[in-house]
């Protein structure tokens, strides 16, 4: 029955296709023969109506023809999921190569720190950080591509046919052309193939779709840990199937490469000329862009097709990209008063007008004898035109495709040039001309190397693979297994020796272009960073001397607004004292003062309070101040930890929410699904890729060994942990470690945090791999004893997911002045009043409305 019912749908889709494809016949379709159709509908009835609709229903395997798959909800539902899972791969991808490119520069910026270090050091040090960063960039850009060719794969009636014909070897063709679909399946696969596709077809179906609901269903009843390795696994078999398709692309067209080239090696050398004529005939299809076939039949929708016309446009702006970087770098540098900047916009500019002009085909008049080529090579070669062939086609050694080739690299070194001259670091600057130099002379050169173009190549091959092994081992923490990476990045690049292919590469272009502008941006923050470093921080917020200062008092009234409550009237026990919300805000305040202002500053506002003195451990991995308050009859300690002050500390910011950051920003673009266990799974496998790899608790273990060191001491004591931004996370993670330590014997410091991220999917990436955390960090939710103060229009406070008690507080005004705590803090006070203390004044200048206007 089920055959008959899938026959009578496939019939009826090949009666609908047949009529749409002729409309002349329906036109002349007589009366007659309407009345008879009519007839024949009325005869079936409803059975045939029913039995038609689950025809179209079944799924794959009731159908008698691939035709009707496409029409399954079986079919799309099977390829809705392939396709979610593929993008839960590429963002690990993503988040992945971010994560590694950040690590290469935070490890730049470790050595740089030290003092007494070379110009040649210096310089060596940024190439190592930057060629690892742009091969990883390149790569990831590139298996991105395949993770989406997956996903096309998946919606075909034949589901991962290409993925199939790859496995089967049946896809030889594709492979020459560059681009899958370029025929059917081979009318003449053996038996052995048939069999192979039978198998194959059941492990991707069985890893895909069996093996994943059966584990769902099994841990259904489990904890959140069972939850997310079952993720876990998903993502690792979706890895595998996409690293599967990568490599089996990649050691195809590896294949195909060595034997053409052995066939072009033999032809070169033959003494029958019409043997080296056939071998460059079937060779010279070399350029991805070169249309094959008209696009439309008709002229006049082409003109009329907007598509054209912003297409055109792109490839101008593309072309001209280089040129329109340097210009705006060199206006950007007027505009700023960077004057290395501006001079690094208009060298940039001249050089590429220069390398455009240079390399027209107007001036491209010399023939291919007349080029440069040693007479060696004639003598040894007597058809060296059938090599230079060979490398246009196989391996992107004709001269345009070079500059596309060179493009994303023109580009990134124009910016990290505009970036270090606007901060002055004239070495890094001088260097990144040089190379945007030799880039050019090398594209000029290219127009006279004629039929030696493979020979200069692999001569430039060999030189910048072994400088780059030079500077990878002189400047890694772990130089061999750093060299052993980077060879497998070179080699799944195939040593630049890649074939320029048209299946996703818009995809591949896209992903390159945004990774290519996060290594910027982590670029400038490094640089950031290293210009403020060893600047004196001497700003305070009661300006130069408290005698000079104006203070604006704060009255004591009732709360305002219901909704104020908790904010206003939340009181926290200090010994014989009363600590309120507002009290650890001005403690966080105090945290940005120099320290020869903190205990002035303290003195102010708390009476009776003073500095306690930081533990020797501590001192040694001061990543982030902190400073600890205790009350005078020793009680009470609060250790506020200090927020973003400098570049430095938007460092620590990025190292420790880079990866939640990121996973929100997908969110925007994807759908939703780095949240929940899914969320974890990805965070808990953001830092895989084994390249300068660095201790990421490093940022927050002087405050973790002197909250350990306090309790230890002073055990009779009652903590508090207090923060503002960075300051705020870093002491939600000190509390959630510490509540992993301190479960058998005691609660964990109470934390107050302002306008701090969340802690949730950062937690899991900082200690996702340690099994005893885990159940600590499932329970997060509901044993977090923090109360996080979330200011209207804050957007810090929205990274990540916030766990424990949420207070949300009044704020007038844009989202960086709301981030502020002295403007956090004044409409605090203005709704609230003083709470707790009494006769208390701020200074001037937290808001407009306490303005210093006595201030000389």
């Amino acid at each position: 029955m089920l055959r008959s019912w899938s026959t009578a749908a496939l019939e009826h889709a090949q009666t609908r296709g047949s009529g749409d494809s002729d409309g002349s016949q329906d036109l002349s379709i007589s009366e007659e023969e309407d009345e008879e159709d009519g007839e024949a509908a009325s005869q079936t009835g409803l059975c045939f109506r029913i039995g038609l609709w689950i025809g179209y229903m079944l799924p794959t395997w009731g159908h008698l023809s691939l035709a009707n798959v496409g029409r399954s909800w079986a079919a799309g539902a099977f390829a809705l999921w392939h396709c979610y899972l593929f993008l839960a791969i590429a963002i690990v991808l993503f988040i992945n190569c971010a994560a590694a490119v950040l690590r290469c520069y935070i490890n730049w910026y470790a050595f740089l720190r030290h003092p007494y270090l070379s110009q040649f050091r210096v310089v060596t040090l940024f190439l190592g950080a930057f060629f690892r960063s742009f091969l990883l960039v390149s790569v990831t850009s590139d298996i991105l591509r395949f993770a989406y060719l997956l996903c096309v794969d998946a919606w075909r009636a034949d589901a991962f046919e290409a993925y199939r014909r790859m496995l089967v070897s049946d896809a030889w063709e594709e492979l020459k052309a560059g681009s899958f679909y370029w025929q059917g399946w081979s009318p003449v696969l053996t038996r052995r193939q048939k069999a192979f596709d039978i198998i194959f077809q059941c492990i991707i179906y069985i890893t895909l779709d069996i093996m994943p609901v059966v584990l769902f269903f099994a841990a259904l009843s489990s904890d959140l840990l069972t939850h997310v390795r079952v993720c876990e696994v998903c993502l690792g078999i979706a890895m595998f199937h996409l690293f599967a398709f990568y490599f089996l692309w990649l050691c195809g067209e590896v294949t195909l490469k060595v034997r053409c080239f052995r066939r072009a090696w033999r032809s070169a050398r033959a003494v029958d000329l019409q043997r080296g004529q056939s071998v460059i005939q079937n060779t010279v299809n070399a350029n991805i862009w070169i249309p094959t076939q008209m696009q439309f039949e008709n002229p006049d929708a082409e003109r009329r097709s907007i598509c054209v016309a912003l297409c055109t446009i792109f490839h101008w702006v593309e072309y001209l990209f280089p040129a329109l970087v340097g210009l705006i770098t060199c206006v950007a540098g007027f505009l700023l008063n960077k004057q290395r900047m501006a001079e690094v916009g208009v060298l940039a500019t001249i050089l590429t007008l220069f390398v455009m002009a240079g390399t027209h085909k107007a001036l491209d008049q010399m023939t291919d004898d007349e080029k440069c080529v040693p007479l060696c090579v004639k003598r040894f070669f007597r058809h060296p035109q059938v090599l230079q062939r060979w490398g246009e086609k196989w391996c992107r050694l004709n001269f345009y495709a070079q500059k596309r080739q060179r493009f994303p690299f023109a580009v990134t070194i124009v910016l990290s040039a505009a970036v270090f001259g606007a901060f002055g670091f004239l070495a890094l600057t001088s260097l990144c001309m040089g190379l945007m130099l030799f880039m050019c002379l090398r594209l000029l050169w290219m127009r006279f190397e004629g039929n030696c173009g493979w020979l200069w190549g692999f001569l430039e091959f060999v030189a910048e693979f072994l400088l780059l092994n030079y500077i990878i081992l002189a400047t890694a923490h772990e130089p061999m297994r750093d060299a052993l990476v980077i060879g497998v990045l070179c080699a799944m690049r195939q040593f630049g020796f890649q074939r320029e292919i048209s299946a996703g590469e818009r995809v591949r272009l896209a992903s390159m272009m945004i990774l290519g502008l996060v290594h910027i941006f982590l670029m400038c923050l490094v640089c950031f960073a290293l210009e403020t470093v060893y600047q004196d921080q001497n700003w305070s917020a009661f300006g130069a001397s408290m005698n000079t200062t104006t203070f604006y008092p704060i009255q004591s009234h009732p709360v305002r607004s219901y909704e104020m409550y908790p904010l206003c009237l939340s009181r926290f026990p200090a010994g014989r004292d009363e600590l309120s919300v507002a009290d650890f805000g001005l403690m966080a305040s105090l945290t940005y003062e120099p320290p020869s202002r903190v205990g002035e500053g303290l003195r102010h506002y708390f009476p009776g309070w003073h500095v306690e003195k930081k533990p020797d451990s501590a001192g040694s991995m001061n990543w982030v101040r902190f400073v600890m308050f205790t009350t005078d009859d020793n009680s009470t300690t609060v250790i506020a930890v200090r927020g973003t002050l400098d570049s430095l500390d938007v460092l620590h910011d990025v190292t420790l929410w880079l990866v939640p950051a990121v996973m929100q920003i997908f969110n925007f673009f994807s759908p939703d699904i780095t949240n929940g266990v899914w969320g974890v799974a990805i965070a808990r496998n953001s830092d895989r890729i084994p390249l300068s790899t660095i201790n990421q608790q490093q940022t927050f273990r002087s405050v973790l060994y002197a909250a350990k060191f306090m309790m230890k001491e002073y055990p009779n004591r009652l903590y508090y942990l207090a923060g503002h931004s960075l300051g705020g996370g870093v002491a939600k993670l000190v509390e959630l470690e510490l509540s992993q330590e301190l479960r058998q014997t005691g609660p964990p410091p109470l934390t107050m945090a302002f306008a701090a991220p969340g802690v949730f999917h950062s937690a899991f990436v900082l200690f996702g791999d340690q099994p005893e955390s885990f159940e600590g960090l499932e329970s997060m939710k509901e044993e977090m004893a923090t109360f996080t103060v979330m200011p209207h229009h804050d957007i810090v406070s929205k990274i990540d997911v916030q766990k424990g008690n949420i207070l949300r507080a009044p704020c007038k005004g844009s989202a960086l002045q709301c981030h502020s705590i002295y403007r956090t803090l004044w409409f605090m006070f203005k709704q609230c009043g003083s709470m707790t203390r009494k006769n208390l004044t701020v200074p001037c200048g937290w808001t407009a409305e306490a303005p210093c206007l006595d201030q000389p």
